[in-house]
């Protein structure tokens, strides 16, 4: 067939392209990721100063930790701001670890927390059947 024929087949017909199925279909694709993602971020108590580190490395995985804040006076308290003693976070440790055995200890300690306030927290945690703890630090570029 040649080339005018062709022309003379679509004559007075518009080629139209209706885009509304692939824009549901976007918004639909859009709305799956949101819903199947999950958002996890855990809250950073800005009265904890935590120490500064060269070595520190950025943590990729976030999700399986109980972070637990100790402050410079040895007060602790949880992710959601409850103050907290060393039976409590024994008792904390011992649930988290019943629901995901592989649960981290996620301590941000103070700068100007003496040593025993962490090392209590740490203990308390080992008691409760986690010894895998993590500290937080600042990354500098040193």
């Amino acid at each position: 067939m040649s080339a005018v024929s062709r022309k003379s087949l679509f004559r007075g017909r518009s080629l139209q392209v209706d885009l509304s199925p692939m824009i549901d279909l976007v918004f639909l694709l859009l709305i799956f990721f949101m819903v199947s993602s999950t958002m996890i971020t855990y809250r950073q108590d800005p009265n904890v100063k935590i120490p500064v580190a060269s070595a520190g490395k950025v943590p990729g995985l976030i999700q399986g930790r109980v972070v637990l804040n100790v402050y410079e006076d040895g007060t602790i308290k949880d992710e959601a701001g409850m103050v907290i003693d060393t039976v409590g976070v024994e008792t904390l440790m011992r649930g988290a670890k019943q629901a995901d055995p592989a649960v981290r200890l996620h301590v941000r300690a103070d700068r100007m927390a003496a040593h025993r306030f962490v090392k209590g927290v740490v203990e308390a945690s080992a008691k409760g059947g986690v010894a895998n703890v993590i500290f937080s630090t600042h990354v500098t570029d040193k």
